[in-house]
């Protein structure tokens, strides 16, 4: 730059010129001062009086990794209340912003840690994209058979349906928010946080099994709407209570992960002087 050193403020980090006494930015003494290459050139500093204005030093940088922590933390609320009738909606949304901000942060942390990020990241999306299919379907059913003036029994098998492929979505889930962390662990942990997805992989098949018979034994004889649909999704929630275990063992492990996520060291600069 203009042939000779460039600098950087101490205070800012503003890139200076070697021919300046002050920073520009905020009016930190910039101590090196002018360089000998620039004396010989040109003789006094371009900047000789420090400027009128105030100091006023830039606000610190928030330190890196810092949506990653913010992530696992919402990820840790979201695992906390998931598996809860009434509030699993939000579970889901917690978990949602959690696993975005995370996504966002893995170029702060080391290759391994960014491969299962995105592998989880997919996992989710697909999750996603399953849950939204077969909820959908099931919300056909009700409707045509709404429309036909039928009662809960004719929808009876689409509840099943919905029950078994459901659990495909929420398999899916556990698989990602394992990958999420296990790279954020200590390796004395990672074993633990395996078994804690084994371990809520089974509790997600016993969950499956607990409403199949639930619902299998009959849905009732009223009239389909909104309130008796209502009702049936809310049998199935509470045969999820059982998931609750598993869910908070790896909201555990989140938060042993948060207190260890570390981001990578930041590249050093190149300390050849800019052209």
């Amino acid at each position: 730059m203009w042939g000779y050193d460039v600098l950087r403020c101490r205070v800012c980090g503003t890139p200076v010129a070697s021919d300046f006494l002050f920073c520009p930015e905020c009016g930190t003494t910039i101590p090196a001062g002018p360089g000998p290459a620039y004396k010989v050139a040109y003789g006094a500093p371009h900047l000789v009086y420090a400027p009128s204005y105030p100091m006023v030093p830039s606000p610190p940088p928030r330190p890196r990794g810092f949506r990653a922590r913010r992530g696992l933390l919402l990820s840790l609320a979201a695992l906390v209340v998931l598996w809860i009738p009434m509030i699993s909606i939000v579970g889901a949304l917690l978990l949602s912003l959690g696993s975005t901000l995370i996504y966002w942060d893995r170029g702060e942390f080391g290759r391994p840690h960014r491969s299962s990020v995105v592998r989880a990241y997919a996992l989710f999306w697909l999750a996603a994209a399953v849950y939204t299919v077969v909820f959908l379907a099931f919300v056909s059913a009700a409707y045509s058979a709404w429309l036909n003036g039928r009662t809960l029994p004719s929808i009876q098998s689409a509840t099943i349906s919905f029950v078994w492929d459901s659990t495909v979505a929420t398999e899916l889930v556990v698989a990602a928010v394992v990958l999420q962390v296990w790279n954020l662990l200590p390796p004395k942990l990672r074993r633990q946080a395996l078994a804690a997805g084994v371990a809520l992989g089974l509790l997600v098949l016993l969950a499956t099994v607990l409403a199949h018979l639930d619902v299998a034994a009959g849905l009732g004889p009223e009239l389909v709407r909104m309130s008796t649909v209502l009702g049936v999704l809310n049998r199935i929630s509470v045969a999820r209570l059982v998931e609750g275990p598993g869910f908070v063992w790896l909201a555990f492990l989140y938060y042993r992960a948060r207190g260890n996520a570390v981001p990578a060291p930041a590249p050093a600069e190149s300390a050849t002087p800019a052209a």
